[in-house]
């Protein structure tokens, strides 16, 4: 009884004070926000709340957390690996079951109603997951308890819910006995993780030995509520007996704790000592016990444990670590944000002078970066720049509202209200910021988002007469869970009589160490304004901003511009191309030229963040389409193509182009164009990479084609697995023609059909447009729904080149004696930079380019083109000089990479013409790139006469083919795919022209 005594005196004494301040420190703040600003806050910070709740059920529910940026579920083993963090899902809905009590904070009971309800129906704990004992006792049995108590709670004050039967204290009760195992260890302290259907019986569990100060500390409230509520007494009996290690644990002589400590001997692993991550929770749970529990001895613990805080850690208004067995030595030189709640927690206590100053330093720190980095140094610069929406400085800011009635707080409250709507707010919820300096998101929005965050901000902006609560009568745990004060008196007869053990080894548990430990809070708070002034320029004082002449701003940085991209290296900034096409800027403070420079660096960065904001279109309106009609079988095929953000879009049915297709050369379309006459009014295709997609738009352009098709350099992607996205520009419109993206496996598509068709009209279109129009029309449906199967047309090109290289080819030649086969080198190695690196398009590129011809002949061979003496001397009594000359020409373009080994390579794919029935090989001939029809790899010997034919057994089937679709000028098509004849066996056949070179080359 003696405890509960003392903490009536103590609540009446905070209670008393709290309305005492409030009358006093209304005016004496030069802050004044009126009555209609608040009730504008609070309904905005609601507002917010369902901004992000409705996000959630509505793109992520049943998931646990909403990831905002892909505005989908983040489940457990479903997403990339994040490590420990991961260790907070389970499957289980975390984000609803953390959320339950908002609700009814906001007054929706309605909505509360149906979560209950949906939790009760789709939630279970029986999973073979690993999760952290932590984090699923604050948020999951925190959430199900206070959701439990507030539904009794309505119940009986507000007559609804009259069907609830305890169902959510079952569902805690079981989570409770999945975490029981947990604590078998012998000194009671719990593991850090627990399997919810095995317990710790998994591997790499029973070995596990540390866990954190505040992992094992912070158990007793929700375990204590659990027990009491239930029945089942060996949940609180648990907590306490780690509580009690802990407290054994401290060094003596600081009464200090460390970080992080072995849970099988009790030995500290890290000794560092603060108030932040991995010790925060244990000293708040101290103080909060003793008042949910009335248990004496939680605050002489605290009061032993605050003193040496007071004494060693807090320096002035910061928080320093420090060792906890030489508590005068700093160990880190930096601050992280979680010990933003010590504020709070000093309210709590009563100790208000130190509570504003630390506030007012967060504040400040707060202001220099809109948001409270993850950690700062002394000197209040960034350490880390990450900031997940956390609640504990808004938590902080409330509870001193509470205390002194001082509207400042509320203006500081309006500040994190505004930084969160216009650095946080995505179309799909709340999304965390990457770094405070550049403002970059990051797809996460945790639970504790809408569990705390919101749910601080609104009590901040309301009066007890908005809230269906009186929340007087309860207790926040450290996620704002709400748990009643009268647990204090429901205890069961089967619980130990823990609060009479005044004792444990020697150690005085309940002796108060600062002789005002009982009596009221201090009156510093009624003058807040008076703790606050001499700090009023602190962070500025230490770190005074400067004022910097810009020399460049975002909106007018250009890509292709030298004294621009001079500029950005010396700001440390770096500019890097990504695989799915975006450009990527990356800020490196080290980097840069001089402190100066770094800052504006930063500034530059969140200049280009907040650009690309206004700038980017929505896909789903630009997406374009690339479509022609196969031939063979008459339907129209479709592939998706991504846009552009410069040149002409094509939005409506009536915007599109028709036209051949030809391929630029050179190949990337970095430098002029050298066959201009081949481009002009062509759709034309352009390889990926060496320069921005406007650069290669302005030179097809200038040589006269209609649209362009950059195509991906990158093997395997393609529309049904890779992010579609649109190509970048650089912010001048000088580019009029319309221009798609189409992924690697799309472009094959594409090439196959027209290197068997050369001829062929290719339609560039919106695809929104383009799926209008062509409703009811028969379609291939496999392009754009089904991935490349194992028989498509890239498999048998991979199949073929394997094939290829693995079987023996017999080289004959007329008037020459015969040589032994000749085993061809590795297909198209790896391209050195600036040559193409799709090896499996090449053959396609070469086909298209080489079908006209003569043109191919007079427009790429240079009169003073140079072959190197070494490859020339390594294929020059292989392959004929003239082919030779065509190949070094056409790699100077970019189409392959110019070696001795990709030379023979297109010396055999080219010069392959027909099935030789004398080879002795009697391994199965292999298919020719691109064909499902058998041919031979058989290397023809070129003739030093032109329009003489060898002789042959297939040669009325060679002079009887159907060649209308062959140029016939000077010279036959180097390169084509003619249509198949039936042999008289039955056997399709495909046969390709013999490649004959003039001697004037």
């Amino acid at each position: 009884m003696g405890g509960c005594t003392s903490l009536n005196l103590y609540l009446l004494a905070a209670l008393f004070l709290t309305k005492f301040c409030t009358r006093v420190e209304c005016t004496s703040s030069s802050v004044v926000i009126t009555q209609e600003e608040r009730l504008e806050l609070r309904d905005e910070a609601r507002d917010m709340f369902y901004h992000a709740y409705n996000a959630y059920m509505e793109n992520a529910y049943p998931a646990d957390e909403l990831m905002p940026l892909s505005c989908k579920g983040r489940w457990r083993g479903k997403e990339t690996s994040r490590g420990d963090i991961d260790d907070t899902l389970g499957n289980f809905s975390l984000t609803l079951i953390d959320t339950l009590d908002t609700l009814v904070v906001l007054g929706d009971v309605d909505e509360f109603e149906r979560a209950v309800k949906l939790v009760i129906k789709d939630v279970s704990f029986d999973s073979d997951v690993i999760v952290s004992v932590f984090e699923t006792n604050i948020r999951v049995l925190g959430g199900l308890l206070s959701g439990h108590i507030l539904a009794e709670y309505l119940q009986l004050n507000l007559n609804v819910m009259r069907w609830y039967r305890g169902e959510l204290l079952q569902m805690a009760k079981d989570v409770g006995f999945r975490l029981l195992p947990a604590f078998n260890t012998s000194t009671g302290i719990p593991h850090a993780r627990v399997n919810l259907r095995h317990g710790l019986k998994v591997h790499g569990l029973e070995s596990s030995r540390e866990t954190c100060t505040a992992c094992a500390g912070t158990m007793v409230l929700e375990m204590a509520a659990l027990s009491r509520l239930s029945g089942e007494p060996i949940f609180e009996e648990k907590a306490h007996r780690a509580m009690d290690e802990l407290w054994r644990l401290r060094h003596r002589s600081s009464d200090l704790m460390g970080t992080v400590l072995n849970i099988h001997s009790g030995d500290w692993v890290r000794r560092d000592s603060g108030v932040g991550a991995g010790i925060d929770s244990y000293y708040e749970y101290c103080l909060k016990a003793y008042i949910l529990l009335g248990d004496d001895r939680y605050l002489g613990r605290f009061n032993k444990h605050y003193s040496a805080v007071m004494r060693y850690i807090s320096q002035g208004p910061m928080l320093l670590d420090v060792h906890m067995h030489r508590p005068h030595s700093n160990s880190r030189n930096f601050m992280d944000a979680l010990l933003a709640f010590w504020p709070g927690l000093q309210v709590l206590k009563g100790d208000i002078k130190p509570a504003v100053e630390t506030h007012e330093m967060l504040y400040q720190v707060m202001q220099r970066h809109n948001f409270l980095p993850e950690a700062f140094t002394t000197d209040f610069q960034v350490h880390w720049g990450q900031h997940p929406l956390r609640p504990e400085f808004l938590e902080s800011t409330y509870f001193l509202y509470k205390a002194t009635g001082d509207p400042y707080y509320l203006e500081v409250g309006r500040k994190v209200l505004k930084s969160l709507q216009k650095y946080a707010r995505v179309s799909c919820g709340y999304a965390a910021v990457k770094d405070v300096r550049t403002n970059v998101h990051e797809d996460r929005m945790d639970s504790f988002v809408l569990a705390e965050t919101f749910k601080y901000l609104y009590l901040l902006f309301s009066d007890p007469s908005d809230l269906v609560l009186d929340l007087d009568q309860f207790l926040f745990t450290t996620e704002a869970h709400l748990l009643p004060l009268t647990l204090a008196r429901s205890t069961n007869a089967s619980l130990l009589n823990l609060a009479n053990s005044i004792e444990i080894n020697g150690a005085d548990l309940s002796g108060d160490e600062m002789p005002d430990a009982r009596t009221c809070p201090n009156t510093q708070h009624l003058f807040p304004e008076k703790v606050r002034r001499p700090l009023r320029n602190l962070v500025d004082g230490v770190c005074p901003r400067k004022e910097l002449k810009r020399r460049i701003k975002a909106v007018d940085f250009q890509m292709g511009n030298s004294d621009h991209m001079k500029l950005l290296k010396e700001m440390g900034i770096s500019i890097m191309s990504l695989d799915d096409g975006r450009v990527q800027l990356v800020h490196a403070f080290g980097n840069a030229a001089s402190s100066t420079d770094a800052e504006e660096g930063l500034l530059f960065m969140q200049e280009m963040v907040e650009l690309s904001k206004t700038y980017t279109p929505q896909m789903e309106t630009m997406q374009q389409a690339v479509s022609f009609t196969n031939i063979v079988t008459n339907k129209l095929t479709v592939i998706p193509a991504g846009p552009a953000h410069f040149g002409k879009i094509l939005r409506l049915p009536a915007d599109k182009i028709t036209a051949k297709l030809s391929v630029a050369l050179p190949i990337r379309g970095c430098q002029t164009m050298n066959w201009p006459d081949a481009i002009k009014g062509r759709i034309v295709i352009l390889e990926r990479g060496d320069c921005m997609f406007v650069e290669k738009a302005r030179r097809i352009q200038r040589a006269g084609a209609v649209a362009g098709i950059v195509i991906d350099h990158t093997v395997g992607t393609s529309v049904t697995k890779s992010t579609m996205f649109a190509m970048s520009g650089d912010g001048v419109d000088d580019v009029k023609i319309p221009m798609a993206f189409l992924f690697y496996d799309d472009a094959v598509r594409l090439l196959e059909a027209v290197r068997s068709n050369p001829d062929m009209d290719i339609t560039l279109s919106s695809f929104v447009a383009l799926d209008e129009v062509t409703k009811g029309m028969v379609k291939e449906k496999d392009v754009t729904l089904e991935p490349p199967s194992k028989n498509s047309a890239l498999d048998k090109i991979k199949e073929s080149i394997i094939k290829f290289i693995n079987t023996p080819i017999q080289q004959k030649s007329r008037g020459l004696e015969s040589k032994p086969a000749l085993q061809p080198p590795q297909a198209f190695p790896e391209a050195r930079s600036g040559d193409s690196k799709i090896p499996h398009l090449n053959e396609l590129l070469l086909s298209i380019v080489l079908q006209r011809g003569s043109e191919v002949l007079k427009n790429v061979l240079p009169s003073d083109l140079q072959i190197p003496d070494e490859l020339l001397f390594k294929v020059k009594d292989k392959i004929p000089m003239p082919e030779i000359k065509l190949y070094t020409a056409l790699a100077h373009q970019g189409l392959f990479t110019l070696n001795d080994h990709s030379l023979l390579d297109l010396h055999f794919f080219i010069n392959t013409n027909r099935y030789d029935k004398t080879s002795t090989s009697k391994q199965d001939p292999a298919p020719h790139l691109g064909s499902a029809t058998p041919v031979a790899f058989h290397p023809i010997t070129m003739e030093e006469k032109p329009g003489v034919e060898e002789e042959c057994a297939d040669c009325d089937v060679i002079k009887n083919q159907d060649k209308g679709h062959i140029l016939r000028e000077n010279y036959p098509s180097l390169i084509s795919l003619p249509p198949r004849h039936e042999s008289k066996e039955g056997e399709q056949r495909t046969t390709i022209e013999k490649l004959r070179f003039p001697d004037e080359l």
